[in-house]
């Protein structure tokens, strides 16, 4: 596997460099806001991920390894491949990215193609406990605002339907997730 390059940049396009190392050529995708400061000429230092599929090698490269590290982040997330991800990091820097994860942040990452709201979720679900949190997700179409009592209730054996009929009464009196689930639990009985 390929860590890092250091080379020449020989060609660029919209999507890509080739960069010359020792006479070989490497094409190299990279996000937007990073191929913009490259040109042809240039020597630069790329932090590599190597995505290896049975029909072909692709380069994914990167100026920073924070950026990379982002990257891999986010190819973990499922149904997030490799361009998608590329995408996410076009929209903005590592920071940027980890900025709208930790503020749950849906519209950003609905910028890219092919990545709606339940997609934006799901990254921002799974990514939240390793970047940090400082805003709830609004999942308010599915739980009312009450996602950590649907998962409670959930891991009890309660269906969602179950759940969503406990909690329709729930007096706005009724603020800690403790109480909400203690309510939902009388209601059940």
């Amino acid at each position: 596997m390929i860590g890092s390059l250091r080379g020449s940049v020989i060609y660029r396009d919209k999507e890509k460099i080739e960069i010359d190392i020792q006479g070989v050529g490497y094409e190299v995708y990279l996000p937007k806001g990073e191929l913009s400061k490259t040109k042809v000429g240039d020597d630069v230092e790329l932090f590599v991920y190597d995505h290896m599929v049975e029909e072909s090698n692709t380069l994914f490269g990167f100026l920073e390894r924070k950026s990379k590290q982002v990257f891999e982040m986010l190819i973990s997330v499922s149904g997030i491949g490799p361009k998608s991800a590329l995408g996410i990091l076009s929209l903005g820097t590592g920071k940027r990215v980890l900025k709208a994860i930790a503020e749950a942040d849906v519209e950003f990452f609905k910028q890219v193609k092919g990545i709606g709201s339940k997609g934006a979720q799901r990254i921002i679900v799974d990514l939240k406990s390793k970047v940090g949190s400082v805003k709830d997700l609004d999942l308010q179409t599915e739980t009312g605002g009450n996602e950590a009592v649907y998962q409670a209730l959930s891991s009890l054996g309660f269906r969602r339907e179950e759940i969503r009929k406990a909690l329709t009464d729930l007096p706005e009196n009724i603020k800690s997730e403790d109480e909400k689930i203690k309510f939902a639990l009388k209601q059940l009985a």
